[in-house]
């Protein structure tokens, strides 16, 4: 039984250190992007014409960043 339950906290401890991102900047602002094993979440602010910002995001699951 108690075998058990350690199994199930270290799964749990590993799924979670898996999830928590590693914030990554790029130069001068224009990019940010936040790396998971298991995910990536990049955020791209791009300068318009006018000066005006235009901010897109893009999600990746499965991306394997640290390979």
């Amino acid at each position: 039984m108690k075998k058990q339950m350690r199994k199930k906290k270290k799964l749990l401890l590993l799924c979670v250190l898996l999830c928590i991102p590693i914030p990554c900047a790029g130069e001068e602002g224009a990019l940010s992007s936040y790396r998971a094993v298991l995910y990536s979440y990049t955020r791209y602010r791009l300068l318009k014409n006018g000066g005006s910002y235009s901010t897109t995001g893009a999600f990746t699951f499965f991306s394997f960043n640290f390979l």
